[in-house]
């Protein structure tokens, strides 16, 4: 039987149980595979990627739309007018072409957003946020809000640590510029 390692040990008494993350690294180890802390690292930003997601999830149910629609409609809030290019929507969230002309028939079908004419490129379309989106994406974002949007046991302290880790491998892999910010 393989002998666990200490963090996985000092992790099960902290009643969550074994890390599983800890359990890859040590079996990675174990079979001789490379670089354990990496493949450790991107196996613990899946795993909190997939808690953080099943909490969006849960949340967003009741307002029956799904998290690329809340991403969408936050989007539009936070945009000028209230309205974007469906492709800017594409490149910003990171989701095909395609992806977002569903979504966006999806959420105008429930009246949350509609589509205009550009006025500076007639060939594209915007998605423009109509007041029952404004009000779903505030409410939907209350309730997020209230579980810490799915981190909501994780301290300040933490959180702003966790935002700065990730922006450094953000900045490494081109997402971000490190001296804009």
């Amino acid at each position: 039987m393989a002998r666990r390692s200490a963090a996985a040990a000092q992790q099960s008494e902290g009643g969550g149980g074994p890390d599983p993350v800890e359990w890859v690294r040590h079996h990675w180890e174990q079979q001789s595979l490379p670089d354990p802390d990496r493949f450790a690292a991107v196996a613990s930003l899946l795993r909190l990627r997939e808690l953080v997601a099943s909490e969006f999830d849960r949340e967003l149910r009741s307002f029956e739309i799904n998290r690329s629609m809340y991403f969408l409609l936050a989007t539009l809030v936070m945009s000028p007018a209230g309205a974007r290019r469906l492709n800017y929507l594409s490149r910003y969230l990171l989701v095909h072409p395609t992806t977002i002309t569903l979504l966006v028939d999806q959420l105008e079908k429930r009246g949350m957003v509609k589509r205009m004419p550009d006025a500076k490129d007639r060939r594209a379309s915007l998605a423009t946020l109509t007041p029952a989106g404004r009000a779903v994406m505030k409410e939907a974002t209350r309730a997020l809000a209230e579980t810490g949007y799915g981190l909501g046991a994780v301290s300040d302290r933490d959180l702003r640590q966790l935002i700065e880790s990730m922006r450094t491998a953000r900045a490494a892999l081109r997402d971000v510029d490190t001296a804009s910010g």
